[in-house]
């Protein structure tokens, strides 16, 4: 779909990094599907998603990790944030062990399961 030329221009927008979490990523490992090895994977993350109005155009994109990428679905920045933030104090509770961390860990734990089932289905 896009030109070696046009992914060039999406991915040093960044220096090469993701526009979510900052790590690198690797201009030749660009939308590599089925790896094993998914660090550096990246794609074009559309900034003003294409489903709300977003051009389909080169211009409205940045490169995102391939996790990132997934994570991010449909949600906008401000939303985004408040993930990071809430993310944040999930990690910190579950590091500490307290009552609210070992829920959240458990919850972690199954919905990380779901998503293991689901996609045996998909497959």
């Amino acid at each position: 779909m896009w030109t070696e030329k046009i992914l060039r221009e999406i991915y040093e927008r960044t220096n090469g990094r993701c526009h979510f979490c900052g790590d690198k990523v690797v201009f030749e490992k660009y939308g590599l599907k089925h790896t094993a090895d998914t660090k550096g994977v990246w794609e074009a993350d559309h900034i003003a998603q294409k489903g709300k109005g977003g051009i389909k155009n080169h211009k409205n994109c940045l490169p995102a990790c391939w996790k990132c990428n997934r994570l991010r679905w449909h949600r906008k920045g401000k939303d985004i944030r408040e993930l990071l933030i809430l993310g944040l104090i999930a990690k910190e509770e579950t590091k500490k062990k307290t009552k609210l961390g070992n829920v959240l860990g458990n919850l972690k734990k199954n919905r990380e399961l779901q998503n293991k089932k689901r996609r045996r289905k998909l497959l």
